[in-house]
């Protein structure tokens, strides 16, 4: 799965993440007196990419399972922490919770990098959001972030944009084939040597999706879920939201 970056919460830890996602619950009316999830406490990485998540998701005394649909950043996340476990798994799977292959049952859910929006369908990503929501356990949480039209509401968006560093450039062009698509061709030049230079090219598809019908298709699946600006501390560029969701205790989607 092509990811533009591994979104990880460097401003506070992922306890506290999953502390302040509690707080922000009871403040309105969650029936739960905890105010975090337990040490051992399983979570689920959507999108794992290559493990930099897990691994501080494991630090902080969670059990991780981590899920991407690419086999090689499967492999990385292997090696990079090979105390959680890694599976390649591609989104929607079209199964229900219990089914082989299927999403696992957590304590929590987290996706960063606007993973969803890499699907190719609007169709896809309600379709995926829905299989993280069954995922989510009573008294469980959701975390994730989603590219919506706003990211896309640019007066630059037919400009060439450039960052120029002593050792390394970055050049990026985006566009807008068709109505909630946006995309990116991104060009990376890397300094190797004296008068060398390496050449590396990416290209970003997103398909954007809007919070309110995010937050239906949670508040269908037996979640109650509300928008944050930032997974901690650190804010997201704008037309990037956070939706952090709760399944009360004792409910079963």
């Amino acid at each position: 799965m092509l990811r533009l970056c591994q979104a990880i919460p460097t401003t506070g830890s992922p306890r506290r993440l999953f502390a302040s996602c509690r707080a922000n619950r009871a403040g309105r009316g969650g029936a739960t007196a905890r105010t975090g999830l337990a040490p051992g406490a399983s979570v689920l990485d959507v999108g794992c990419g290559r493990g930099l998540l897990a691994r501080q998701l494991r630090a902080a005394g969670f059990a991780v399972r981590g899920v991407d649909a690419s086999p090689a950043m499967i492999g990385l996340a292997r090696d990079y922490e090979p105390d959680a476990r890694f599976d390649v798994v591609s989104l929607p799977t079209g199964l229900r919770p219990g089914d082989k292959g299927a999403l696992p049952e957590s304590d929590a859910v987290v996706s960063t990098g606007h993973v969803l929006n890499y699907l190719h369908t609007r169709a896809q990503i309600a379709q995926a959001l829905s299989e993280l929501a069954r995922a989510v356990r009573p008294g469980g949480l959701l975390a994730i972030d989603l590219m919506t039209e706003a990211f896309c509401d640019r007066r630059d968006l037919g400009q060439i944009h450039a960052k120029v560093r002593e050792d390394w450039v970055i050049v990026t062009r985006f566009s807008r084939p068709e109505p909630y698509r946006f995309d990116r061709e991104i060009t990376v030049f890397r300094r190797e040597g004296e008068g060398t230079w390496r050449r590396s090219d990416e290209y970003h598809r997103n398909v954007t999706f809007d919070t309110d019908e995010a937050l239906r298709v949670l508040r269908d699946n037996g979640l109650d879920g509300h928008l944050r600006a930032s997974f901690g501390a650190e804010e997201l560029p704008g037309g990037l939201a956070v939706l952090v969701a709760a399944r009360t205790e004792g409910s079963r989607q």
